[in-house]
C-alpha cells in the first residue's frame, strides 16, 4: 500500500506541473491577443494547444487523485 501511496502522489506532482505550464500557456496567448498588434490566431501553433489541454487534463486528474487518496484506507 505504501508504493500505491508515493505513486499517486508523484501524479499530484506531475499534475501540478502540467497545470503550471497550461497555465502559463494560456497566459502568453492571452497577454498576446490583448496587447499584441500582430497576432491572429492562425499564429497559435498545436503545441501550444497541446500544452493547454494537458493542463485541463492535470487539473482533472489532480481533482480525481486527491479524492482517491481521502478515500483509500489508512492502515498502521
Amino acid at each position: 500500500m505504501h508504493q500505491s501511496n508515493f505513486l499517486k502522489w508523484f501524479l499530484l506532482t506531475i499534475c501540478l506541473l502540467v497545470i503550471l505550464a497550461g497555465i502559463f500557456q494560456l497566459g502568453k496567448l492571452v497577454g498576446l491577443a490583448i496587447y499584441s498588434d500582430t497576432f491572429s490566431f492562425n499564429s497559435i501553433e498545436i503545441w501550444q494547444v497541446g500544452i493547454i489541454g494537458s493542463g485541463f487534463w492535470g487539473v482533472f486528474e489532480f481533482f480525481r487523485t486527491m479524492k482517491k487518496l481521502k478515500i483509500s484506507p489508512k492502515y498502521n
